[in-house]
């Protein structure tokens, strides 16, 4: 089936009628007289920890979606990116090399240097790094989706928003689960299990694993073969044990890997060549001319793509220490964390069949961090938590791109420069880049009721201070590794006249290098920073009946900055020195709500108000690199509802509608995408290099998505019932490449899935069907200038990543 940017016209009238009935749910749900036969029915109380303390969803004055551990397995739900089908203003998408992840239209850039701005954390570890947060679900209780910036009990630079991931404890009672999920159109296996219980009458535990094999979607024509392959398995144990009567200990240690073998990266959009020496010739058949793979042909989104082979082999290694101790009814919790990230690997980067070059990555972090926290009681006039918190961490990176004897680009060059093609056959240029960071925080919320149960003030603050130290450098060798021969030392003058790649190797260049130098920048480069930073929040909370909440509350939060790890030279800036260090970012949020209950319905409403300050940012540069900056101010805001309403003994009702209004109130200095005509000469140097962006919307922001879910269950024959469910997300367009190229916008759309499960009323087994995305909507998550297409071939390529489109599966539980 070829896939296309936009919906379908089926589709277009689904999305329609979608919209239609979330906004009609919407408003049945905020209509406070419920049915007398709908009142005598209960909701299900959902228990959130957002606060650092088990309290109703209902009583947290926060926008947050929460997901159940039965919800994720129920709709087959493998790792955070899937998340974004059920939680609006949620998203999250693989690049080739790195992850987005956005909430409220605000996250972090393609960088491994950038720390995330949604913060990513598992029993209250924060995982920083964005290849962290591909990690595969394993046993969850729920995840927590946390909007608006929480950098006061979850602190580590959640300016965008937190996901807060708690995983199932052990129990008491011995009890456990199997599953297993086969998926018909990617040939996916699965299977999950748990057991947990008692050990001794004072010691407890559960041990949990996760494997899963799956064949992808996207033929590979230059290999013959399906890709993303994926290949995860991750096994996990807790053990608690009751020190005393008023200590509890518990530790856990987990170990994931998580490979993929290919990518789901197609090209598109390509047009011939308007002059030049290709003119009249598109991408494919420029690289087709040079012998390429005929694969290099295929330019449109129809599951087809050409490439040599690309893989990502990950491992991740958590150990995490969590000591409760009662005093009093003060509970003090000392959290000690040490979590490793390592990952290897190679990206076919150009995106075609083609031998053009090739690009190694590889990450090693690793972290410690330590915790102290105490909780009060809820008293009647007042409660607080407060806490310190320590970390160090250990960040090295490095990368390499290749340039292999048969690359297409030795006789390109050599047909524009006799030799130099020659010159750098067999070369790699290869980086290293790390850092180290130490953080130490304080922080309080005091939350004070000076009239009574019905009014309270919330007051928080978070100071932190941070160091880090950083370093990059960049050297032209040999494919193997080795110093250049003396014959090829002219490689990095090539490098740097056709890629803009600053080296060390230019200042054995003489007077040519030095020249290069002063074009590009020197290296190699570090620096060093400090910073102290803090952060307030207030809220005012009305309790007006046991039904209705409303709040109101600011944030002020900030990110630290860093040291850039992946530009090839210092761009605009006067130096490399200037290039190599990005700044702190900062946000004020102003944000309105209701929470309310009506019986057998609840409605939450929240009006938001967010200003950024030097949001950070990284822009492909058309060629081979990222430059990173701090674009100058942003500013989102919106309206986000969600509700359920129990209809029936048998049937429930949920929906939820995001509305966002994102705009760069001034931004100019973004990377212009090929054939676009730089408008802003930043370092007054008398040429227009980049493009201003001020007033537009952010990457992957919709104005509008939302979702609508039924779910019901019925008694059949004798002891048994049968479970159903009907999720529909939506979504209105949005940009999928970060230069807002008008060839990428993707428009909007809607998914649909379902469930349908049966098994005995004592839920001892149950076997389901599970369908999502059933009107196969293939649309694009993420894309942009095909790699050295422009810069180097003159002509017009994008490339995209597609989602996987329908899927259809079966899944047996067996509970015990």
């Amino acid at each position: 089936m070829e896939r296309t940017l936009g919906s379908r016209a089926s589709a277009r009238g689904i999305f329609g009628i979608t919209l239609k009935s979330a906004l009609l749910v919407s408003t049945a749900l905020a209509v406070t007289a419920v049915p007398a036969k709908a009142q005598e029915l209960v909701m299900e109380e959902i228990i959130v920890t957002a606060q650092s303390r088990a309290q109703s969803l209902q009583d947290t004055p926060i926008s947050l979606t929460a997901v159940t551990g039965d919800k994720l397995q129920d709709v087959n739900i493998q790792k955070a990116e899937d998340l974004q089908q059920l939680v609006p203003n949620f998203t999250m998408t693989e690049t080739g090399i790195s992850t987005n992840i956005f909430i409220r239209g605000l996250g972090s850039g393609i960088n491994q240097a950038f720390e995330q701005s949604v913060g990513y954390y598992v029993d209250g570890i924060a995982y920083t790094r964005a290849q962290q947060t591909r990690l595969p679900f394993l046993d969850l209780a729920r995840v927590e989706v946390l909007r608006g910036p929480q950098t006061i009990l979850f602190g580590k630079n959640s300016i965008a928003g937190a996901l807060n991931i708690v995983t199932a404890q052990p129990t008491t009672s011995f009890e456990g689960f199997l599953t297993g999920t086969y998926e018909f159109e990617n040939q996916e296996y699965i299977a999950e299990g748990a057991v947990s219980g008692p050990l001794t009458d004072r010691i407890r535990m559960r041990v949990a694993g996760r494997w899963r094999d799956s064949d992808g979607y996207v033929r590979n024509l230059t290999l013959s073969r399906t890709e993303p392959k994926r290949d995860d398995i991750t096994l996990r144990g807790i053990l608690e044990a009751d020190v005393s009567d008023t200590v509890v200990a518990n530790f856990k240690a987990e170990i994931s890997d998580f490979d993929v073998l290919g990518r789901s990266i197609e090209t598109l959009n390509e047009r011939p060549a308007a002059a030049g020496p290709f003119a009249g010739r598109t991408y494919g058949q420029i690289l087709a001319g040079f012998g390429a793979d005929r694969g290099v042909l295929n330019n449109t989104l129809d599951g087809n793509r050409s490439s040599n082979g690309d893989f990502s082999n990950n491992r991740q290694e958590t150990f995490v220490g969590n000591v409760r101790v009662d005093i009093g009814g003060y509970e003090f919790r000392s959290i000690t964390g040490y979590t490793t990230l390592k990952y290897d690997e190679l990206c076919d980067c150009d995106y075609t069949g083609a031998n053009v070059f090739l690009a190694g990555l590889r990450e090693d972090y690793s972290q410690f961090s330590q915790e102290f926290r105490l909780t009060s009681p809820v008293n009647e006039s007042y409660d607080f938590v407060a806490g310190a918190y320590y970390q160090t961490s250990d960040h090295a990176y490095s990368d390499n791109i290749v340039v292999q004897p048969t690359s297409v680009l030795v006789p390109l060059v050599n047909q524009q420069s006799p030799g130099a093609g020659s010159a750098m056959a067999g070369t790699q240029a290869a980086r290293n880049a790390g850092v180290d960071a130490n953080l130490i925080s304080a922080f309080a919320q005091v939350n004070v009721r000076p009239f009574g149960e019905q009014f309270e003030v919330q007051l928080g603050a978070r100071v932190s201070s941070e160091k880090k130290e950083g370093n990059r450098t960049l050297s032209i060798l040999r494919e193997n590794g080795d110093p250049l021969p003396a014959a090829q030392a002219a490689a990095a003058a090539v490098y740097a006249s056709v890629f803009r790649v600053s080296s060390t190797n230019l200042s054995n260049l003489g007077p040519t290098g030095m020249a290069l130098i002063g074009q590009l920048g020197s290296l190699p480069v570090s620096g060093e920073r400090k910073e102290t930073r803090f952060s307030p929040d207030l809220k005012l909370v009305y309790t007006a009946s046991d039904d209705l909440m409303l709040y109101a509350s600011y944030a002020r939060g900030a990110k630290s900055g860093g040291f850039d790890f992946r530009a090839n030279n210092r761009n605009f800036y006067p130096t490399m020195q200037d290039s190599f260090e990005f700044e702190d970012e900062s946000a004020n949020s102003f944000e309105t709500g209701a929470k309310a209950s009506f019986g057998a319905a609840q409605l939450n409403v929240a009006v938001y108000y967010t200003e950024f300050k030097d949001l950070q940012i990284s822009i492909f540069d058309g060629i081979l690199g990222f430059n990173v900056g701090n674009a100058a101010s942003a500013r989102s805001q919106g309206i986000e509802a969600d509700g359920r309403i129990r209809m029936s003994e048998y049937i429930s009702l949920t929906g939820s509608l995001a509305l966002t209004d994102f705009k760069f109130k001034d931004f100019r200095n973004g990377q212009c995408y090929f054939g676009q005509t730089p408008n802003v000469d930043l370092n007054g140097d008398g040429r227009n290099e980049l493009c201003n962006y001020t007033g537009q919307t952010n990457q992957l922001v919709s104005d509008v998505q939302g979702t609508v879910g039924l779910a019901a269950y019925y008694p059949i024959l004798s002891g048994y019932r049968l479970d159903g469910s009907f999720d529909v997300f939506f979504t209105s367009k949005y940009h999928a490449s970060n230069t807002f190229d008008p060839d990428l916008i993707q428009k909007g759309y809607a998914t649909l899935g379902v469930r349908l499960g049966v098994g005995p009323d004592s839920g001892l087994w149950q076997l389901a069907f599970i369908g999502r995305n059933l009107t196969n909507e293939q649309y694009i998550q993420f894309g942009g200038d095909t790699p050295l297409s422009g810069s180097t071939f003159g002509v017009n390529s994008d490339y995209a990543f597609a989602d996987r489109g329908r899927t259809l599966a079966i899944q047996a539980r067996i509970n015990f």
